[in-house]
């Protein structure tokens, strides 16, 4: 059996954190250099999926189709539908009826992040003959009924269930249940659906660069030494440096003479000079120059600089933004 149709959940981004608005909405904050939905869409790609729905609420929707517009760079077919978050599941799939048209789907919250494959849940589903299957992250309890999931699949007699049982309920797979329907809980590598904290940012970077593969033009290096899977565009350049991956480092970014360790991404256009950083999100045309300690676990926002200054009198000079944090050892 092959779930060819998706929905995606965006929801609405009017919880992002202040630090993020750089990115529209949360679902497209880039980790590992690339936005989260555009992870999620690889997945479904990766799982056989031909056709997603899209469905956001009015505050996210625009940023969200201009940048997956039909969703050819995926090899898939993505349509976009205006649906409001707090109406909940019950109403997605009443708006989506057509869409559907009688066949199994799977369910995904935009901001939640699926890694590696799902094609053995998919065969546990139809093998098994289940009407819902849940999705749950692998440190999750296994048999808990009622946690929160990634992703679901749901037969068509569960799509009806759901959709004619004329309440929404928390948890589509309790609802299932309740209705007398077959369901099961299979566990996957990937993150819950983000709140907005830098922590859960940082893992879903940390989550996504695990599988990273080297990928490195000598060209980009110049005296310098990588470690472990490393991915450098071509255009970067890095001298005198040591690369700890696994790392990714975007286009046109210039790192010198300095530590880049592990599980850290640096998008495009950013300048790294005499620092040393890891564990981190540095986003495109930020600088990090002789910060004078390790930085790490740390979120640098599009555009900002985090140097030293080296005149007399020494001083500490900071421009923050709502909601930033500032740690100093």
């Amino acid at each position: 059996m092959e779930i060819a149709k998706a929905l995606i959940l965006a929801g609405s981004g009017s919880d992002r954190p202040p630090w993020a608005t750089m990115s529209g909405t949360r679902h497209l904050f880039p980790v590992g250099n690339r936005p989260i939905l555009f992870h999620n869409l690889q997945a479904l790609r990766d799982a056989g999926v031909l056709e997603v729905a899209i469905l956001s609420d009015a505050d996210v929707a625009a940023a969200i189709r201009g940048v997956v517009d039909d969703g050819r760079d995926w090899g898939l077919s993505v349509v976009h539908a205006d649906w409001d978050s707090s109406a909940g599941l019950r109403a997605a799939l009443c708006d989506m009826r057509s869409f559907l048209a009688g066949e199994p789907v799977l369910v995904e919250l935009g901001d939640a992040l699926v890694r590696g494959h799902i094609h053995g849940p998919i065969s546990r589903f139809a093998r098994d003959g289940l009407d819902a299957l849940a999705l749950r992250p692998r440190a999750d309890v296994p048999g808990d009924d009622e946690g929160d999931s990634l992703a679901y699949l749901l037969s068509p007699r569960a799509i009806s269930m759901l959709r004619d049982g004329g309440q929404e309920l928390a948890c589509p797979i309790a609802g299932v249940k309740a209705c007398g329907g077959r369901v099961g809980v299979a566990h996957v590598q990937g993150c819950l659906p983000w709140a907005g904290d830098a922590d859960a940012l940082i893992e879903r970077n940390r989550c996504v660069l695990e599988g990273l593969e080297t990928d490195v033009d000598p060209g980009s290096l110049k005296e310098s030494t990588i470690h472990g899977p490393v991915q450098i565009h071509p255009t970067a350049r890095i001298t005198r440096s040591l690369l700890r991956g696994p790392v990714v480092i975007g286009p046109g970014t210039r790192i010198t003479d300095a530590y880049v360790g592990p599980y850290t991404a640096i998008g495009s256009d950013v300048t790294v000079e005499g620092a040393e950083i890891e564990h981190s999100i540095v986003l495109s045309g930020a600088q990090v120059r002789f910060v004078g300690t390790r930085l790490e676990s740390s979120i640098i926002g599009r555009g900002a600089r985090v140097v030293r200054g080296f005149d007399l009198p020494a001083a500490m000079r900071v421009t923050i933004g709502d909601g930033a944090e500032v740690v100093v050892r």
